[in-house]
């Protein structure tokens, strides 16, 4: 078995380096990364959970408000004459003004829920690229360290100073 992996070119020092160095990378990737980015996201679910609660106060407001306009109904009804009419447009007004000023607090609650999901959305993003730029830089650089020379690396540095201008266009 050992004389077949040779004949094919498989170096086990070399492979085990890899594995080991392939290891390295998934661990620091799930500590620097993968755990972060679990943890924004629990942030950003939490938020979202306590927007809907709102949301829900707010519906469960509305319902009171219904269950006033009703029975405010009902002791119109029992009174006569001109003060039934007059108790029913000071009614209706009432529920007017309450169902217009629960609609914009609603769709002023539910508006600023989705402009802080967003703004969180966005920071998560941010922050989860600047990690993963940060880390990327520092895997290249110590791959480059490890496998490269020193005049390997001032070779590849100078095509890249000369090639970098025009990738960033």
């Amino acid at each position: 078995m050992e004389q077949l992996l040779e004949k094919l070119g498989i170096n086990w020092g070399l492979l085990l380096a890899q594995i080991v160095n392939f290891l390295i990378v998934l661990g620091v990737l799930s500590y620097f990364v993968y755990r972060p980015f679990l943890t924004l996201l629990d942030t950003r679910r939490e938020r979202v959970r306590k927007s809907m609660e709102d949301a829900k106060r707010i519906e469960d407001r509305m319902k009171e408000f219904e269950s006033l306009r009703a029975e405010e109904l009902k002791k119109i009804d029992r009174e006569s004459g001109e003060s039934l009419d007059k108790m029913r447009r000071k009614a209706e007004e009432l529920q007017q003004q309450m169902i217009a000023t629960a609609t914009k607090e609603a769709e002023s609650i539910v508006e600023n829920a989705r402009k802080r999901a967003e703004e969180e959305r966005k920071k998560m993003m941010d922050e989860v690229m600047r990690t993963v730029h940060t880390v990327v830089i520092r895997m290249t650089e110590t791959i480059l360290d490890r496998e490269f020379s020193a005049a390997d690396q001032k070779r590849i540095l100078a095509s890249l100073e000369e090639s970098l201008p025009a990738m960033l266009r």
